[in-house]
């Protein structure tokens, strides 16, 4: 405890106090006999309820509380603080405020010991804001704890009812603008009873993945009462899908196993759901609405992958330590202002988004006029994210983040430098080469494939480059599925279940790969790529099988792709 006053917040404390201090030297010399992680908290600290302070407290690493209320402002970035100041030496800029409960983690307790003999060196406040703007200049990894809902600063009270806050605290920000309205509320009721229960998250996820396969049962039968349970159980699905989430940040229990389903479950439901619905109606023009809803929005959102892959994470970063306001601008280490969100995100039709307007739709209009403006919405969001992004890629993407970007582009051909051609028009010239020879003879087809090979290799030349590299993973899932879609399409008669499961197959590969980056911060390895083949080897796998068997055989070459990219993936999450 800092300070010389009785502290505010004694009775949210699950542990004794260690001592109270009001100097450095004293807290220095009392954390010298006082081992492991250690929690320090501003004495004149108040806080209006109970689960902040314990989210501080858990034994997650370096933590410090953040809300309005607090009193010094810090910057953050990628989910850590880059940048701390005091009450009496602010940033420039800043996007919260630090409160006066902070963990240290054993691990950077030299870093601690450092700073306290540094004060006199540093920006002048009260003694934790001293040690926090020391840590972070040390590049130490400080985490943010959001009181939100609750508040935070001097003799605040506690609030009436912690266990509706907490569910509100715990619900992710953001969800789309429509799931937040809706799905969210149902989910805030369910989560203090899953969590009083003793529901581990991954049964949850469970849960919602059988209510899930539910859906898709009832969608098969292809009628109306049919369609009105399908959009019920959606509906349910999605709520236990948000309280998965908030029940792992109520109770702090993450495994890899919960991950993986989670990362994955989204996926294999909705692309499940669409697949039912089409069969049901059993057209192939359906089939034909239903894969074009597969591409939009697989194109659509990795465009928003590469996008959040442009530059590597922003890390906190050493600099000296210095009595000056904000340091960190003096040393050109400020990340990037990023642009608040608003109701514009709804025309990024985020999967919550889509499941509502199926579950509303279906029963009401049928599927035909569903897809359709799902279609619709789906070309508006793409249209809308290409045009916006393309305005704001100012400059190139760091190298450093290349081969997360050559992972997922997955291109499976070779490459050439070329410097006289452009990637985007080469890239267009190979996909409109191989979507005309969609339609000749076998010799024709093939031979497109051969000359859309080259440009291809051309327009990849060394990886993704240049300020539109983070592009290059929707231009492939975008002409890979294209390319297989018109080849089978030309055929005398093509097999709409084959078609759509060879697609689904390989975008699931490929959302699996943005998981594992994002989550895991780790690449495929070798073996699983080499036996997908990459884009290239499956378009000219599916061509082979197409010009034998029929797009019949897809169905087999699909499975053959699932098996190994489910092998590998639980290979990775689960044993990596």
């Amino acid at each position: 405890m800092i300070g010389e006053r009785a502290p505010q917040i004694a009775d949210l404390l699950g542990e004794p106090v260690a001592g109270q201090v009001a100097s450095a030297a004293d807290l220095a010399e009392l954390l010298a006999r006082t081992p492991g992680d250690i929690v320090l908290v501003d004495a004149e600290l108040d806080c209006s309820g109970l689960y902040p302070i314990e989210d501080v407290c858990a034994p997650q690493g370096t933590r410090v509380l953040v809300g309005v209320g607090g009193t010094a402002q810090v910057r953050i970035a990628s989910g850590v603080v880059v940048g701390a100041g005091t009450s009496q030496a602010p940033l420039d800029s800043s996007n919260g405020t630090a409160a006066g409960c902070l963990q240290v983690a054993e691990a950077d307790r030299p870093a601690l010991d450092h700073a306290l003999a540094r004060i006199p060196d540093g920006p002048p406040g009260a003694l934790w804001e001293q040690v926090l703007s020391l840590l972070v200049m040390q590049a130490v990894e400080v985490k943010p704890v959001y009181a939100a809902p609750f508040r935070i600063g001097r003799a605040v009270g506690r609030d009436s009812d912690p266990v509706r806050l907490q569910a509100r605290r715990c619900a992710r920000g953001g969800d789309g603008w429509l799931s937040e309205r809706t799905v969210r509320p149902l989910s805030r009721q369910i989560t203090p009873w899953a969590v009083k229960a003793g529901l581990a998250p991954t049964t949850v996820t469970v849960a919602s993945l059988i209510v899930g396969a539910s859906a898709v049962a009832t969608a098969v039968l292809g009628t109306r009462w049919g369609y009105l349970a399908t959009a019920v159980l959606m509906i349910v699905s999605l709520v236990l899908d948000c309280v998965d989430g908030e029940v792992a940040r109520w109770t702090h229990r993450y495994s890899r196993g919960g991950a993986w389903l989670d990362a994955v479950g989204d996926r294999v439901k909705e692309y499940a759901v669409w697949f039912a619905v089409a069969w049901a109606v059993g057209q192939q023009d359906f089939w034909l609405l239903i894969l074009s809803c597969l591409i939009l929005f697989t194109s659509k959102h990795f465009l928003d992958y590469g996008w959040s892959l442009r530059f590597p994470p922003w890390r906190p970063r050493a600099i000296p330590m210095s009595a000056e306001p904000d340091p960190w601008q003096a040393a050109g280490v400020v990340p990037p202002s990023v642009r608040p969100p608003s109701w514009r995100r709804v025309l990024g039709m985020p999967i919550a988004e889509r499941w509502l307007l199926v579950a509303v739709l279906l029963p009401l209009t049928g599927p035909w006029l569903t897809f359709s403006v799902l279609v619709a919405l789906g070309a508006l969001s793409l249209a809308y994210t290409v045009l916006t992004r393309i305005r704001w890629s100012h400059v190139p993407i760091d190298p450093v983040v290349r081969p997360q970007l050559v992972a997922i582009t997955d291109p499976g051909f070779p490459a050439w430098e070329a410097d006289r051609m452009q990637w985007g028009p080469a890239a267009l010239l190979g996909l409109l080469v191989m979507v005309a020879a969609a339609a000749g003879a076998p010799w024709v087809v093939l031979a497109g494939y051969a000359i859309a090979l080259g440009l291809y290799g051309v327009a990849y030349g060394s990886g993704p480059r240049g300020r539109l590299g983070w592009m290059a993973p929707s231009v492939a899932r975008t002409s890979e599925m294209v390319i297989l879609l018109a080849v089978a399409w030309f055929a005398s008669q093509p097999a709409g279940a084959a078609v759509f499961a060879l697609l689904a197959a390989s975008a699931w590969r490929h959302y699996d790969v943005i998981y594992r980056i994002r989550n895991q911060q780790v690449l495929p390895d070798r073996r699983g790529t080499v036996l997908l083949l990459g884009a290239a080897g499956r378009v000219l796998v599916a061509i082979v099988l197409l010009l034998v068997f029929g797009s019949g055989a897809w169905l087999w070459f699909a499975l053959y792709l699932a098996v190994v990219a489910v092998l590998d993936s639980l290979r990775s999450w689960l044993m990596g």
